[in-house]
């Protein structure tokens, strides 16, 4: 069986019927690749010990096959696309119908969105954002290649409203800034600095640059505590720091960075973080110009609020967790049924359920319990990676990987605890190169110290 074949109701039931090993060597793939199979389509694997029952002649509950998050992704984007009609001239409905092809011939559905002769009736906020970030690309190319007649200022001032014109209706995306390495401090217990990109921030960018290379300037500073309406800022950083911090958007005419100030009772760290290109946020050279005024120098700080507590109850509570499910599939492997129900006739007498017995139904009752106490954590874990990074699952991240920038979409977060350091983990699909979705898988972590 070919598992390009396979439908997912299919692979949920092989997974379900006999071990992963026999699945994968039946669709002549490996362990390995059948997670990941399992794990894109959705398909929830057999918990650990859930084989080891079977041999013991037990009957361990299947959880229904839930509804595909891609379903469930439809059904949201309806919520979040917009209703409002955009207007669009003929050469803007050509560049959008481009970009259109290009998503859909990497798989992307297009289809939740509704065109018509002069504009957009609908389209999804995430559409909305992966047309964005192919336009800054592409654009040359399908400025060159037009169909529409339009003299070349006239297209580009064209792709320049288009963008302004989606910019309102796209998905935000998130920026990841590590601290700039230097001899003195270790990279990977740098405090990092994470920024949503909303309409307004990318259009103050945009402004920014255009200041810097109209006055010749090597970059451009603006506090950003002064425009805290613009942006949600988080900084990421000790669990147990209670500290004020300032920080300042730094603008060039092709990177962003961020110099920050970080004060608490006993130290005072001033820094500034890695840069990223701004070709690789969001088509700048086409955000249309806008006469912004600069506010005045404000000095003010942005709390820090410690979450050491929070972290260290997740963490006990992952250990009880973790350690009443060993007991419970310790009790299953060590003493069949048969032997506890021999062992009640001999020592008490009791033909049908004695306290053995007794005990071992207790403990399979106990596993409904560990099973939504599992995605209790998992939700928590989840919900704190939130909370911390800024960061929420769905969301598009830029961010710097060893020496190049990297676009990926978020599907999962999870937070690792020891005695020196406290890691986030975010991983997700990476986007290619040429800014289309890829399929290849990607991460990157958050290291702080555990002080």
């Amino acid at each position: 069986m070919k598992n390009s074949a396979l439908s997912r109701e299919e692979l949920f039931a092989s997974v379900w019927d006999r071990p992963s090993k026999e699945v994968a060597r039946e669709l002549g793939i490996s362990d390995v690749a059948l997670g990941k199979l399992c794990q894109r389509l959705q398909v929830p694997k057999p918990p650990r010990g859930y084989w080891a029952k079977i041999a013991a002649g037990r009957k361990p509950r299947q959880p229904p096959l839930q509804a595909y998050r891609t379903e469930v992704e439809k059904r949201l984007k309806k919520q979040t696309r917009s209703t409002t009609p955009i207007r669009l001239s003929k050469l803007q409905l050509e560049f959008l119908k481009l970009a259109f092809d290009e998503l859909a011939a990497t798989g992307i559905e297009v289809g939740e969105s509704v065109l018509a002769y002069d504009g957009i009736r609908s389209i999804p906020s995430e559409l909305a954002a992966q047309v964005l970030i192919i336009l800054q690309t592409r654009y040359e190319k399908w400025v060159e290649a037009r169909t529409t007649a339009s003299s070349m200022n006239g297209a580009i001032s064209s792709l320049s409203n288009l963008v302004a014109k989606l910019l309102p209706y796209a998905k935000e995306q998130l920026l990841v800034f590590h601290r700039q390495s230097d001899e003195r401090y270790s990279r990977s217990l740098d405090p990092s600095i994470s920024i949503r990109a909303t309409e307004d921030f990318l259009r103050r960018i945009a402004h920014l640059s255009r200041l810097a290379r109209t006055n010749g300037c090597a970059y451009v500073a603006a506090d950003m505590s002064a425009l805290e309406h613009a942006w949600s800022v988080n900084q990421i950083s000790s669990p147990r720091v209670y500290s004020k911090s300032k920080t300042e958007l730094c603008v060039s005419s092709n990177e962003v960075w961020v110099r920050a100030q970080l004060d608490n009772s006993w130290s005072h760290d001033q820094f500034e973080t890695v840069r990223l290109p701004l070709r690789e946020i969001c088509p700048i050279d086409l955000v249309p110009a806008s006469e912004l005024r600069l506010p005045g120098k404000i000095s003010r700080s942005a709390m820090q609020h410690p979450y050491a507590e929070r972290l260290q109850a997740l963490q006990e509570a992952r250990v009880i967790y973790d350690g009443l499910v060993d007991a419970t599939y310790d009790m299953d492997r060590s003493v069949p049924n048969e032997r506890l129900a021999l062992f009640d006739r001999l020592w008490f007498s009791q033909s049908e359920t004695g306290p053995f017995v007794t005990a071992r139904r207790a403990w399979q009752r106990l596993e409904t319990d560990l099973e939504r106490w599992g995605e209790e954590l998992e939700s928590e874990t989840v919900a704190l990676c939130q909370d911390i990074l800024g960061i929420e699952t769905g969301d598009i991240v830029v961010v710097e990987s060893g020496k190049s920038t990297v676009r990926l979409k978020v599907e999962g977060m999870n937070v690792y605890l020891s005695d020196e350091r406290v890691m986030f983990g975010v991983w997700g699909t990476r986007f290619r190169k040429d800014g289309l979705p890829g399929k290849r898988s990607e991460h990157f972590a958050i290291v702080v110290e555990n002080d």
